[in-house]
């Protein structure tokens, strides 16, 4: 019976924590599609032209090698390859997957060819503030986006990370 009450304890902080990882109360804790992202993360859409690219991966590694900053921005990484659902996603950072549909949109979008690798950080209004041609350091994703006026009020929030 503990060990019931426990797992049940942890499945709660997991949800409080995952919950936390949203910019506004109204915002989806795993959004779905493209629009939902917007206003409540900033997007990392890592495009890449296979799920088994090292680029790809090298990204979500760098991602949870800084968890908690990549949670303290709202930083989503969103792969945009074929066959994301085998693309390697992070352990510790938010992520999600996005449809197809919703994939090729987003690739017509930002023009960048099936068979082209590129990473696009976009802010929380959709405007691009990064675009890469190779994986990028979170350190370099802190910076830019700490000198936005939205983090910074972000930051002023009482509470705030």
């Amino acid at each position: 019976m503990r060990r019931l009450a426990l797992f049940f304890a942890m499945i709660v902080l997991a949800v409080q924590i995952r919950a936390r990882a949203q910019a506004n109360a109204h915002c989806q804790v795993v959004p779905r599609t493209f629009t939902a992202m917007h206003g409540c993360f900033r997007p990392l859409l890592v495009f890449s032209p296979a799920p088994v690219d090292a680029r790809l991966h090298r990204q979500a590694a760098l991602l949870d090698a800084d968890a908690d900053d990549m949670m303290d921005r709202f930083v989503l990484f969103t792969p945009i390859s074929p066959d994301s659902r085998r693309a390697g996603t992070p352990v510790d950072s938010p992520w999600t997957v996005l449809p197809q549909a919703q994939m090729d949109e987003v690739r017509a979008r930002f023009h960048i060819p099936a068979g082209q690798f590129a990473v696009l950080l976009l802010d929380e209004d959709g405007s691009v503030m990064l675009r890469s041609a190779n994986p990028v350091n979170p350190s370099r994703l802190n910076a830019l986006i700490d000198r936005t006026p939205l983090r910074q009020a972000e930051m002023r929030r009482p509470g705030a990370n």
